[in-house]
C-alpha cells in the first residue's frame, strides 16, 4: 500500500464524499484510514451539531446588543463629527466669502470667529427649543388660552405642575 494516496472528500456532498473514498481506495489507499475516519466523522458530528445550534441560540440573543452598541456609535458620530464637519465647512465658506468682501489679511482674522458664533447660535436655538415652556393652546408660543371650563372640561394639569 502506498502513502501517497490523499483523501479528498470534494464538497462534503455525499456523492462528492462516494467518488473521493473509491479513487483514495483505487490508489491503493488504506481502508482502515477510511473506516476510522468514518467513526470519527459519526461521533464528532453530533457534537458539531450541538455547538453549532448554542452558537446560533448565543448570536440570536447577542445580535440586538451588537446593533444597539453599531446604533450608539452611529449616533455619537452623528452627534460630534457632524458639528465638527459643519463648523470646517463654515470656516471654509466664512473665509471664503469674507476674503470676497474685506480682501485677505481681514478676512483670515473673522473667518473662524464668525462660523463659531453661528454655530453657537444654532446651539441655543435648539436648546431654546428644548426648553418646552409653558404656551396657550391658541397659537404656539403664546400665552393666550381658551377657557374650555364653559364646555364642561377641565384641562389637566402637565407633569411640570
Amino acid at each position: 500500500m502506498s502513502s501517497s494516496a490523499d483523501l479528498d472528500l470534494g464538497d462534503g456532498s455525499g456523492k462528492e464524499s462516494l467518488s473521493g473514498i473509491t479513487n483514495f481506495l483505487q490508489a491503493d489507499g488504506d481502508a482502515g484510514r477510511v473506516l476510522s475516519a468514518s467513526i470519527i466523522g459519526l461521533i464528532v458530528s453530533p457534537v458539531v451539531a450541538v455547538i453549532d445550534v448554542i452558537n446560533a441560540v448565543a448570536n440570536f440573543f447577542a445580535q440586538p446588543f451588537n446593533s444597539a452598541g453599531d446604533a450608539i456609535g452611529s449616533l455619537l458620530r452623528g452627534l460630534f463629527e457632524a458639528p465638527g464637519d459643519l463648523l470646517i465647512a463654515g470656516a471654509d465658506v466664512s473665509e471664503t466669502v469674507l476674503r470676497s468682501i474685506f480682501g485677505d489679511t481681514l478676512a483670515g482674522l473673522l473667518a473662524f470667529p464668525v462660523t463659531a458664533g453661528l454655530v453657537m447660535i444654532v446651539l441655543y436655538m435648539v436648546v431654546l427649543y428644548l426648553r418646552e415652556d409653558e404656551t396657550g393652546d391658541v397659537l404656539p408660543g403664546l400665552p393666550i388660552d381658551v377657557p374650555t371650563d364653559i364646555f364642561g372640561v377641565e384641562e389637566e394639569d402637565t407633569i411640570d405642575e
